[in-house]
């Protein structure tokens, strides 16, 4: 009989320390599992999602748009700046090349005009020398053109020629 209780006294004992052991375990571990896992969520939450993460996507969605905005305004500005740049450049140069043109036909004409003057002035002196030059010498002879006109002629005219 001793030996029976013995037995039934370690079996009972043993079976209800197993269901103690096994439920405060259980509870306890839980517990500590649970607030383990808070802690590490929350930290690892805060030094991922917060600090990193959340940095990295902000800086991401910052820059996208940052270099949106940037590059319509940017766009946008530089169309009218050059717009407006071209127009007044081209309205410049047009009124230049207009004024260029009108001094360079009246330079031309001028100049022809001057260059024409001076040829017959300069026609009508040496002329005048031959005519001089002649009259100072006797008419008589054959008529042919002076050596002193035909050097003065050909002054003016270095076009004719001797024949």
């Amino acid at each position: 009989m001793q030996r029976l209780c013995t037995r039934l006294y370690t079996k009972l004992c043993t079976k209800l320390c197993t269901k103690l052991y096994t439920k405060l375990y259980i509870k306890l571990c839980a517990k500590l599992y649970t607030k383990l896992c808070t802690r590490l969520y929350t930290r690892l939450y805060t030094k991922l999602c917060v600090q990193r993460l959340c940095t990295r996507l902000y800086t991401k969605l910052c820059t996208k748009l940052y270099t949106k905005l940037y590059t319509k305004l940017y766009i946008r500005l530089c169309t009218k700046l050059y717009t407006k740049l071209c127009t007044k450049l081209y309205e410049a140069l047009h009124e230049a090349l207009y004024m260029e043109a009108l001094h360079e036909a009246l330079r031309e004409a001028l100049h022809e005009a001057l260059r024409e003057a001076l040829r017959t002035e300069a026609l009508h002196e040496a002329l005048h020398k031959a005519f001089v030059c002649a009259r100072d010498t006797l008419l008589s002879g054959p008529r042919y053109i002076p050596d002193s006109l035909y050097t003065c002629l050909c002054q003016v005219y270095p076009l004719y020629t001797h024949r």
